[in-house]
Formats: C-alpha cells, structure tokens, sequence
C-alpha cells in the first residue's frame, strides 16, 4: 500500500512520545513492504518549502518555515494547503495521522474522502483540549479536568471550544479508526464526545524496548555503566524538570545519590536531556557527584540506552494518556517507580511497579519496589512493532 504518516516532528527532526510511535509504525510498515511518506514540519530554517531526505523509515517529507503558536494549534491554513498538495501528489491508500498540533489538520480533514482513508492515532487530548492537555499559553499548567463544562468556560479561547468539539467529532466518527493507546485516554474521549461509531479501538502502543542498530561501533556508551560496575542501583529520568512530571521526588533520588556518591552501592542517577535535541538544555548546571547527565537517545537504539538502568523513575503528575517509557522499562524486565495519573495508573499492578504517595520518600519507595518483586503480579505484556502495524493496518 502507498501510506501517508502525519506527525508534528519525525527523523532526523525527532522529538516527543508520539514521534516514536510514529517512527516505529513507519519502521514497521517499511518492513512489511509498503511505501511510507512521512511528512512533518521542521524546526530547522531553510530556504525551501519541502525537505525530502531518504530514511530507515521510509521517505520523511519536512514542511519548512512555520511559525507555531497558540493560534495555528488547531488551524493553519498555510500548512493545510501544503498538506492537501503532498497528498494530492502522493495519492496514498492509507493516512495515519498523530499528534498533529499546528498542522491545520481539522480543516484537511473536512474532505470525506480523506477521512475514508484515515486512521487516526490519539495520543493525546489535542483533539478536544484548547490548552495543550497541559500547559496554559502563558506556560502555567492547567489544573482543570478536560471536560465539557471546564473546558467551555475556557478564558484563553472562549467561543471557540464548541466548534472544536463539532469539528473534532465529525473528523472521530467519520475516519477509518481511532486508535487510543490506553483504556483511560478512550474513556475520557467518550465522556467528551461521546461514543465513536463504532471505530473507536484500544491498542497499547508499540512499547518493546528494542534496538535495531546492530553496528556496536556506531553505538553509544550506555550512560550509568561505571556506576553500575562499582555497584551501584540506576535510576533513570527522561520526563524533564518540572514539578508536572514529578521532578521533587527525582530530587529525593539525585541528593540520596550525592550523599553517598563515594560509597560502594547505593542509587545512581542518570538523567536524559532531551532539551539538548531543540538547543535547550535542561539540566544546565546542575552536574554533581552521584548524577549522570547524558545526550538524549533515539528510539531504534532505546534498548542499549536504557540497559544500565535498575529503576525508570516516572513519578508523573500529568494525566499521562499512556507512559510509553515506563512500558519500555518493564519489557526489560527492570523496575519502575510511577504515580497512577492518567494511564500510568494501568500498570501499578505489574510487576516491578512501585507506586509513590504522597508522604513516600526515597527509603520507603525502594522497600515497595521489593516488596513488588517477591509478591506475585503480573508481568507487562509488550506489544510488538510488527504486532502493531498488523492491527493497525486491519483496521
């Protein structure tokens, strides 16, 4: 089949949860033989329209020069004129669409004939939140619940939440499919707009850690491994510093480490700095005895990063529609210590899972965490890319 796979960011550009699914569905696809055009837009300024480059994942088409902001999230009439060109050109069989903020995706979708061949992947609450699903435009969070009353009543774009919400459930009911990577997030979509016509389907994302780089000599140090030599118990952090995803409790974690830095044992720390891949660091400044700062990774060689890791720390506040890192590090068989929001609340009865509360500190999470280990729970079942691509496709 000829296929179109729309996300905000994609290779060599990637950044975010949903570019690794769309990344691994766009892997998968290419090894099942189809024709795969990615098309995203760039971050990168250049002097073209359009950047084609050839990738292990198909052909990514990267629309240049767009300005994001508040006001193109859900419509941008330059980047759906350009969208409605490539795929008048392409013709594609098939259209998955993702996190598509700012791509002016309401408005292409308004053609019945695209939504006949589109399958939408909802990672998220775009579809229905104004706010982002978590940050205000002024960069505060949002504390309401994403709902019909909350979010009606919203002061940063008031009148235009119901048109969304009339746009959004014609786009919903009308496509192929929506596919919701957790049971939470598809709960909360019905509770907003109700239920889907029949197309509404559940299927875990494709959470298997896995490394499909072979070549040892092009891979990376695993960060954490001297720690681990002389050792040490690692953790890891990839959620970023800021209190919505827990960064308190990673505190807790990068003091117990500093504190006994010179001792046999212990944590470690390890910290990936995914600003790094938008020239934002972080972590600036905060390197110390006990704490790894490392580059960030890419997907296709996520097993071999994380390989030095005992424990993923995910201690998120954020209604997380689904933690795909957290199911990576138990496919791995390691531990993770988690908050249930959102869909992170899904695989608190697996094993390997700690759950931490509000008065837990250092000591008392790493006493669950055995505790998780010598009580009988199940393991997480991992889907698949290939296993993915197979539902996706038959839908």
């Amino acid at each position: 089949m000829k296929i179109v796979n729309i996300n905000l960011s994609f290779y060599p550009d990637s950044i975010g949860g949903a570019a690794v699914v769309a990344e691994k569905l766009a892997w998968g696809l290419v090894q099942a033989g189809h024709e795969v055009n990615s098309i995203y837009l760039s971050r990168q300024p250049v002097d073209s329209d359009f950047t084609v480059m050839e990738t292990p994942f198909g052909r990514s088409i990267a629309i240049n020069n767009v300005t994001q902001s508040p006001a193109t999230r859900f419509f941008n009439p330059v980047v759906t004129s350009l969208l409605k060109e490539l795929i008048d050109l392409l013709n594609p069989d098939l259209i998955f669409v993702h996190a598509v903020q700012h791509m002016g995706i309401h408005e292409l979708l308004a053609d019945p004939d695209l939504r006949s061949r589109c399958c939408i992947v909802a990672h998220d609450f775009f579809w229905t939140c104004l706010q982002g699903f978590r940050n205000l435009p002024d960069g505060q969070p949002c504390n309401l619940a994403p709902n019909g009353q909350n979010c009606r009543q919203c002061a940063w774009f008031p009148g235009l939440t119901d048109g969304i919400y009339a746009a959004s459930r014609t786009i919903l009911n009308d496509c192929r499919a929506v596919v919701f990577p957790s049971h939470y997030l598809y709960a909360e979509y019905v509770r907003l707009l109700g239920e889907g016509a029949g197309n509404f389907v559940v299927q875990s994302n494709p959470d298997i850690a896995e490394t499909i780089i072979t070549d040892q000599t092009v891979l990376p140090d695993a960060p954490g491994a001297e720690a681990k030599a002389r050792g040490k118990t690692v953790f890891g952090f990839v959620g970023g510093p800021g209190e919505t995803k827990g960064w308190g409790l990673v505190r807790d974690f990068m003091q117990r480490a500093k504190d006994c830095a010179a001792d046999p044992g212990g944590p470690h720390v390890v910290l990936y700095d995914i600003g790094r891949s938008i020239n934002v660091p972080w972590y600036p400044g905060m390197k110390q005895p006990g704490t790894t700062i490392t580059d960030p990774f890419h997907w296709s060689f996520g097993r071999h990063a994380l390989s030095q890791l005992d424990v993923l720390l995910m201690p998120s506040r954020v209604r997380e529609s689904f933690g795909l890192a957290a199911r990576e590090i138990l496919s791995m068989d390691r531990d993770c210590i988690i908050r249930p929001s959102g869909a992170l609340a899904e695989i608190q009865d697996c094993a390997g899972v700690a759950v931490a509360e509000q008065d837990d500190d250092v000591d008392s999470l790493m006493a669950k965490l055995k505790d998780s280990r010598r009580s009988e729970r199940r393991p997480w079942p991992g889907t698949s890319i290939s296993d993915y691509v197979a539902k996706l496709t038959s839908l």
